[in-house]
């Protein structure tokens, strides 16, 4: 009979689905119906013999905060001795699955009453904790989403569109129905280059995420910038089931982008086409933007002056002076306008500039560096001390002409009365007809300064006529040859199609004779001296009018020689009558000025170059003969 009451029991447990259980004094499992061990995926009645804390301690999930404190609370109702309740202990299978188990027991007794172990019954549930989490925590996303301004499309692998949120409807135009099914080329403008959507598949068909703007077409038609950051999901195979693109309407910032960049491109023009240049630099006065054409002028690159300071720039050691005020400034950080300095370019060309600049801060006061224009001003500067120059020449031709026609009519009545005193004397040879020519003669030289001083001044009357200029020259080489001497080598050049001019003959080899006598006094100190000669013609543009003259025609005669040069301090005063570099004695000081004032009052000009120790150009520009016809 026993027997068979404990064979119905079996048959009970193995129907029901709750686990049923029994333990000893010791909590040792003496009975389970296996409901357990299915639900934590172990064999079969496994756990009969072992410690049921123990067991439970296997499976629990320990990554649960209580773990500890459940455990111990049933280890403190099994040692009551008593009926118990457990509500729910988390335990995790063998496959990670979590489950609720719930534990109800009743003390099992001996015939003296005393408790000798448990009985009871455990209900095994899935834990759908997790779950609901995951669902809230969706919630909470899909509210989030449907919130953000942003849209946010959703398209299968293959790029039909699955979901898109409120967001994308505002920004496109387009609603769910139209969308849905569909792929994103219902937004495709055409404009977008081809390069961008060809960049975009290869990044996230290979599992990156990509972002980038894209020129789009809104559903009425209005084109947009968007932003999109497109990122793929995939599955725990590895394989990419959907992608995810946020979108983000950027026109406003794009076109704002493209504004700047047309107007720094439109500042960049205006600068590079006009003729003061940019420059800024940083708080250690350093460099930091130059303009292009302010490189042209220095002769340098932008990466070598990038970084330099000005000072660095000037080398010449006679402007430090004027430095000083300008430091100053610089250091008190105080604007300053058109200040010049000297700048000499690596290949020796010396040019004159002239900035201003302004300091400018940061938004919180600090001094960031300067920002300014600059100027070339060499060629502005150079006709300025041209104009002065001939300013000047002008006041002493007017009156080195007054003094040289009053000094030429004394002169007159000398030589008048000393050749009638020669005249009366010429019978009688003595003393006084010695003396007499003396006097003659040097009234005549008196009279040939006053010819020359009176040309200079140009009130001397010229008698031009056309001239072939390289043809007076060859005529003259073997004069000059024999005037120059054995030491010096004489070279002579001209243009094969050499236009005429039209100028007095005799004053020109009179200006030629001079220019090379000039030239030899330079070079007596070499031992080998060169005189070179040259002819050109030459066309003057209005840009070009840096010696006063006219645009037109010219003939140029470049007189260069390697003599000793003219220091810095006597170039503008070597055109000046009786300055002379010369020896006391050993020059009138009218040779130069005689050939200024026959090039000025040709209607051409002179000009000069000269380096000490190295020699001299003179340029001599005198007008083309042009054949007028009467209409």
């Amino acid at each position: 009979m026993k027997l068979k009451k404990e064979r119905a029991l079996n048959d009970f447990a193995e129907l029901v689905s709750d686990w049923l259980w029994e333990i000893d004094e010791n909590n040792v499992l003496v009975y389970s119906n296996g409901r357990l061990e299915e639900a934590v995926e172990a064999p079969h009645k496994i756990f009969v013999g072992k410690n049921l804390i123990s067991i439970l301690s296997q499976f629990y999930f320990l990554e649960n905060s209580s773990a500890e404190d459940e455990l111990r609370q049933l280890d403190t109702l099994l040692k009551a001795k008593k009926s118990f309740s457990l509500q729910m202990l988390t335990i995790k299978t063998e496959g990670n699955s979590l489950l609720l188990l719930g534990l109800r027991a009743i003390p099992v007794l001996n015939k003296a009453g005393e408790t000798i172990g448990f009985r009871g019954s455990g209900r095994i549930t899935e834990d759908d904790r997790p779950n609901r989490r995951a669902g809230n925590q969706l919630k909470v996303l899909m509210m989030a989403v449907n919130k953000t301004p942003n849209g946010v499309m959703i398209t299968d692998k293959d790029g039909a569109i699955k979901y898109i949120n409120p967001g994308f409807t505002e920004i496109t135009g387009y609603g769910w129905s139209e969308t849905i099914g569909k792929t994103p080329n219902i937004l495709n403008s055409g404009k977008t280059e081809a390069g961008t959507y060809e960049d975009l598949w290869q990044t996230i068909q290979s599992g990156e995420s990509w972002q980038g703007n894209v020129y789009n077409r809104r559903k009425n038609g209005e084109l947009f910038w968007c932003q999109e950051t497109i990122t793929p999901v995939i599955d725990r195979k590895g394989v990419i089931s959907n992608y995810i693109a946020i979108q983000k309407d950027v026109t406003h910032e794009v076109m704002a982008q493209q504004k700047l960049r047309e107007s720094q491109e439109r500042f960049k023009g205006f600068t590079e086409a006009a003729s003061d240049w940019y420059w800024e630099t940083d708080s250690d006065l350093r460099f930091s933007y130059i303009s292009e054409s302010a490189c042209d002028y220095a002769g340098m690159d932008i990466s070598e002056m990038l970084g330099m300071t000005r000072q660095q720039l000037v080398t010449q050691s006679e402007d430090m002076d004027f430095w000083r005020g300008h430091l100053e400034d610089l250091a008190n950080r105080r604007p300053f306008k058109d200040f010049s300095y000297t700048f000499i370019r690596q290949d020796g060309q010396r040019r004159r500039w002239q900035i201003s600049g302004k300091p400018y801060y940061s938004d919180d006061g600090r001094f960031l560096g300067y920002r300014g224009v600059g100027q070339d001003i060499t060629v502005s500067t150079e006709l300025e001390a041209q104009l002065q120059q001939s300013q000047k020449m002008e006041v002493v031709g007017h009156l080195t002409g007054g003094v040289a026609h009053d000094f030429n009519n004394l002169l007159g009545i000398i030589m008048g009365n000393a050749e009638l005193l020669a005249e009366q004397l010429e019978q009688e040879k003595d003393f006084r007809s010695e003396k007499l020519e003396n006097i003659v003669y040097a009234a005549q030289r008196g009279s040939k300064l006053i010819k020359q001083l009176l040309v200079f001044a140009r009130k001397d009357t010229l008698h031009p006529t056309i001239l072939d200029l390289g043809s007076e020259i060859e005529q003259m080489l073997d004069i000059l040859k024999t005037s120059l001497g054995s030491t010096i080598e004489l070279r002579y050049t001209s243009d094969s199609d050499l236009w005429q001019s039209y100028a007095d003959r005799d004053q020109f080899v009179n200006a030629l004779l001079n220019l090379c006598i000039n030239a030899r006094d330079a070079m007596q100190e070499k031992e080998q001296g060169r005189l070179t000669l040259s002819l050109e013609n030459v066309a003057l543009s209005e840009g070009q009018m840096s010696l006063g003259l006219p645009a037109g025609h010219y003939v140029l005669l470049v007189v260069k020689d390697n003599g000793c040069g003219i220091k810095e301090e006597d170039k503008e005063k070597v055109l000046t009558p009786f300055f002379s570099t010369k020896e006391t004695g050993k020059g009138t000081g009218l040779g130069l000025s005689m050939v200024y004032g026959f090039a000025k009052k040709s209607d051409g000009a002179i000009w000069l170059e000269s380096t000490v120790g190295e020699g001299t150009e003179v340029y001599m520009y005198l007008p083309r003969h042009t054949i007028k016809v009467a209409s």
